[in-house]
């Protein structure tokens, strides 16, 4: 009988330390894809997104909802906000003539769709290699940087 003559083999589990510190380049590149995500399905950026203040519009640059060209679609557009305060009403925004949300985003997609696709392709790549060819500068940040919740 083998039984209780065999010595029981421990498994060595690593305990790795994880950073709860905010990395600013992971954040950085998080932004640029979110960003050429938002611009392929919404016809703008992610900051023009959630403020609902766009440049180039028809009106020019600022919070013109509803009224900045049927193309683009904000967060305020959506929640029901105008230039001169809430409708609800507008709750979900309005569009060119002839079109609604799921024909404005068909149209950003088959405009956007490329270019937002090889940004969100090539962005990890750019930040991996700027990471390698920048590794000494930043690690000499995050030395400062430490204690502080941030890093590079």
């Amino acid at each position: 009988m083998m039984g209780n003559s065999m010595a029981r083999r421990k498994s060595s589990k690593r305990r790795t330390r994880r950073s709860t510190s905010l990395s600013l380049i992971g954040l950085a590149e998080t932004l640029v894809i979110g960003s050429a995500a938002t611009q392929m399905v919404f016809g703008t950026n992610l900051a023009s997104f959630l403020t609902g203040v766009t440049s180039g519009s028809n009106q020019g640059t600022g919070f013109f909802p509803n009224s900045d060209g049927g193309s683009r679609i904000t967060l305020p557009e959506l929640l029901g906000f105008t230039s001169s305060g809430w409708s609800a009403e507008r709750i979900g925004g309005t569009y060119n003539s002839g079109m609604d949300m799921q024909s404005t985003i068909i149209s950003n997609m088959k405009r956007n769709a490329l270019p937002s696709m090889a940004t969100a392709f090539m962005a990890p790549i750019a930040f991996k290699f700027m990471k390698k060819t920048f590794r000494k500068p930043i690690t000499m940040v995050n030395r400062q940087l430490k204690g502080t919740g941030v890093r590079l």
